[in-house]
């Protein structure tokens, strides 16, 4: 073989042999690493179990009714969420759907039932009365859907007394934030499918914290509320 024609293959080989190691080297693409803040809420009356993209979200027990997980760090932009029942005779989902969180910001996800139609979302823009000696704030929920329009009432020692906070609220509606006295408030949710049943509570609010009060259940179950703290 002619030494030219040697020396040209040579250079092939090396040059062929660089270009390879450049792009084995090159930077591996970037991992989006932005998160949310989710609030997954059990309104419904089934232990279940939550999954994103397959993997179980609530790792230390199953999730009971009415519980909450608080907020916890999930992957941003769209994922699949799926409810299991619990039990290793519910291998299927009760439902599977795309939810779609925007970086950094915060939201509460309501499951009220066994599909897609009984799920929803809110947004939560937190922040906690600042004040010098700071009120409670707290928001309502209607988490049933058969409970009709809610109403919610702080109840004085006579009905004359009572304060309405919040009235008909639809199923999946959320109110403003109201700024409450901090201490013991005696509350009574009243609905419109079930106008003989009041649910009563008696709650402690804490001056500088925010809560979500919601309302929960069907006509199988009855009506069932709960309280937990956004901040």
């Amino acid at each position: 073989m002619n030494i030219k024609v040697k020396a040209l293959l040579i250079i092939v080989v090396i040059t062929g042999y660089l270009a390879s190691c450049k792009k084995n080297n090159d930077k591996p693409d970037a991992v989006d690493s932005s998160t949310s803040s989710l609030n997954v809420i059990n309104a419904s009356f089934n232990n279940v179990n939550i999954y994103v993209n397959g993997t179980r979200i609530n790792n230390t027990s199953t999730f009971y009714p009415g519980g909450t997980l608080g907020y916890i760090s999930v992957k941003a932009g769209t994922q699949n969420y799926s409810v299991k029942l619990d039990g290793p005779n519910n291998p299927n989902p009760l439902f599977s759907l795309p939810l779609t969180l925007s970086k950094d910001s915060v939201y509460s996800f309501y499951i009220a039932g066994n599909s897609t139609d009984q799920v929803f979302k809110t947004t939560d823009i937190v922040a906690a009365d600042t004040n010098k000696v700071p009120s409670a704030k707290i928001r309502f929920v209607n988490a049933s859907p058969d409970a009709g329009n809610i109403s919610v009432h702080f109840e004085g020692t006579t009905a004359a007394l009572d304060t309405e906070k919040v009235k008909d609220l639809a199923f999946k509606g959320t109110s403003t934030f109201y700024l409450v006295t901090p201490g013991e408030h005696n509350m009574a949710l009243h609905s419109v499918a079930f106008p003989g049943t009041i649910v009563r509570d008696t709650v402690q609010l804490a001056g500088g914290k925010v809560y979500t009060y919601y309302g929960f259940g069907n006509k199988s179950t009855g009506l069932a509320t709960g309280l937990f703290i956004n901040q």
